[in-house]
């Protein structure tokens, strides 16, 4: 009996870790940004997210981008993370229309570190891009 139950122990164990959603990565592809919305060009799976749109936007690690949303199709809540060099711009222009209140936005953590100082040293010195954002280019 003391072997049936860790048999059944571990497999209860495994049945649980298999039903954990997981990450799946669905490829590359080309992204097209605009003030109001975002398109991910991908051959299988195009993705088009309406700011305005969007439950929740944050920066969850160096040039990645996270976002959930009610899809349109199922209903269903999903979440979606992508990989670009331009994940910090999506954060803002999503959290200016949408979510102008978002803690990232207003501590200015959107920036990469040491983004104005890494401008300066290639010759394009810019003004403090948080406080210009926030005051709207004034």
């Amino acid at each position: 009996m003391a072997t049936s139950a860790l048999g059944n122990s571990a497999r209860r164990r495994a049945a649980a870790n298999d039903a954990q959603p997981r990450w799946v990565t669905d490829g590359s592809g080309e992204i097209t940004v605009t003030a109001r919305k975002m398109y991910f060009g991908h051959p299988k799976c195009p993705l088009d997210l309406a700011w305005d749109g969007l439950d929740t936007i944050d920066l969850v690690a160096p040039e990645v981008f996270q976002t959930t949303f009610r899809n349109i199709h199922n209903g269903q809540q999903t979440t979606v993370q992508l990989h670009t060099p331009w994940a910090s711009l999506l954060f803002v222009l999503a959290a200016v229309t949408a979510f102008p209140a978002h803690p990232r936005l207003l501590q200015r953590g959107w920036l990469p570190t040491d983004f104005e100082q890494r401008c300066t040293d290639i010759g394009r010195p810019c003004r403090p891009a948080g406080r210009l954002l926030l005051n709207r280019g004034h």
